[in-house]
This record gives C-alpha cells, structure tokens and sequence, in this order.
C-alpha cells in the first residue's frame, strides 16, 4: 500500500453508509494513500456520476480503508475493468480491489481474498420483448450472449449454456448496447449487477432472468502474499456487519437500485476460508 500494508486494526465505528466518496486528485492527500481498484459502470454497486463514485462496494471500501486508519482525504478510487484487476493490485497500480470481485473458484495465488462481503446469484438480462422465450442458460441455444471480459459470468455461461454464442465486451455498457441494438440476446452477469443495469436504463425494455442455483461471492482482493492484511479486513468487515453500517449499505442500495440481497445468505460471514478452501483467487468475476 501507499502506507505500510500491514496497517494496525483500529476500533472505529463508521456510520456513513451510504454516502457518495468524491474522487481524489491524485496528490491532493495528505500523508499516506491508499489506492482502490473500484468499478465505474455497476449503478448501486460502483457508480461514476458527477465527478463522484457511489455505491455498496464504494461504501464497503470506504468502511474497510477507515477501519484500517486512512481518512478519507486518504483514499484513492481507481477505475478498473474486470480484466485489469489482478494485474493492477501485481504492478501495484492499486493495493486493493472492492468490485464485486469473486472468492469462488480460488486458483493459481493471483490475489489473496478477504470476506465475504456479499452473495449473490447468477442472472441474465434480455430485452423484455424476448423475456417470455428466455427463462434460464437451457434457453440460449443458438442465441448470443454478451459477457464482460474477465468476469466470472464470461467463464461460467461457456459451461452452462454450451450451444450459445459468448461474445465479451470491455464493460457492462457495451454488453447493454449490444443487448438493446440485437447484437446480443442476453447479458450473462449477476442478479446485483443486473438489477442495476436495469435499474439505470429508462423505460421497461430489460428482464432479469434469474439464475437462483449459482451463487458467487463477492469479496476484497490484495497482492499475492499477505494474509495478516486479509485478517485485518475481514475483521473491518465483521465489524460493518456487527455496528449495522452493512444494513445502512443495502438498504441505500435498494433505495437507489431496487436491489435487495437475499436474506438467507447476507450478509455472509467474512473469512475467507469458509467461503473457498483457499484465501487466493482468480480473476474472474
């Protein structure tokens, strides 16, 4: 990190959920910084408007950072694309990612996973005129679905919907261009990112299609090789939970998005070895 990695765990109640983070001009800090790779393009999740970022991973990273001693004069936010994350935390562009990035399918000791943080579920989005033919991954044979680069939905509709055609895209709304013009007929994602496409897009031209036997997990990833950090923010993240600054999150997602997570499984506890049998993770998701 920007400040020492291993920063000492510090007793802070935050109750500020909910609340937009303006971005930082690099320099503009003073002391230490602490860089996070964030996503731009997911409404409720991680959201660039106005020269500010929102959301549940904005307010999760924001709790995180301060729990772990940065003000947030301090905090960097870093926009990042699915396929840039593993390789920004290895060059040390940012020292941690907070963008629905998944602890499921851990391999390879790319990154280290702290959480998780929240669950959700595997969904597509079609055009509403189509929703009545589409009602799973069984249904996209022959159809073309659009698949963000590096997310954990582009590896696993291959598996799932094998006759369909995967076209990726760089973000999430170049998929939902594609979906409106025809170039595609679904949008493989999650229910969280999905609800917020949607959500972010006037009119009732989009349906989710919900894929409720897949769950993925989002959690914090950092550098190869440092677990103490990982303790420390599943300990912050225990914590959001604990004082209800992680309800105040969701409830000002469901405000914004109209998403609410499913209560049989969040808020999930945060240790990574119980949500993978390894603290590692690939990049996908």
């Amino acid at each position: 990190m920007a400040a020492a990695a291993g920063a000492v765990l510090m007793a802070i109640g935050m109750g500020g959920c909910g609340t937009s983070v303006s971005v930082v001009t690099e320099g503009a800090a003073q002391g230490p910084t602490i860089a996070i790779g964030v996503a731009a393009d997911q409404p409720g999740l991680g959201w660039l408007h106005g020269g500010e970022y929102s959301g549940f991973d904005i307010d999760v990273a924001k709790y995180v950072a301060k729990t772990l001693g940065y003000a947030e004069k301090q905090i960097v936010f870093r926009q990042l694309t699915p396929d840039a994350r593993i390789s920004s935390l290895a060059d040390g562009t940012v020292d941690m990612i907070v963008d629905s990035f998944s602890v499921d399918g851990a391999h390879d000791g790319e990154a280290d996973v702290a959480g998780p943080y929240l669950t959700v579920h595997e969904a597509l989005l079609v055009r509403t005129d189509d929703s009545s033919a589409v009602k799973g991954a069984d249904d996209l044979s022959g159809k073309t679905v659009c698949a963000v680069t590096g997310s954990a939905a582009a590896h696993d509709i291959r598996g799932r919907a094998e006759h369909a055609v995967v076209r990726e895209r760089g973000t999430y709304p170049q998929c939902v261009t594609a979906l409106m013009i025809g170039e595609a007929d679904a949008i493989a994602t999650d229910d969280a990112i999905a609800t917020g496409l949607a959500a972010n897009n006037t009119g009732d031209h989009m349906k989710i299609v919900d894929v409720p036997d897949v769950e993925w997990f989002y959690g914090i990833a950092v550098k190869s090789g440092q677990s103490e950090l990982v303790g420390q923010i599943d300990a912050a993240l225990r914590a959001m939970v604990k004082d209800g600054s992680w309800q105040r999150a969701a409830d000002d997602m469901n405000g914004t998005i109209g998403y609410v997570p499913d209560a049989k499984t969040n808020p999930p506890t945060a240790s990574a070895q119980d949500s993978s049998s390894d603290s590692s993770a690939s990049s996908e998701k």
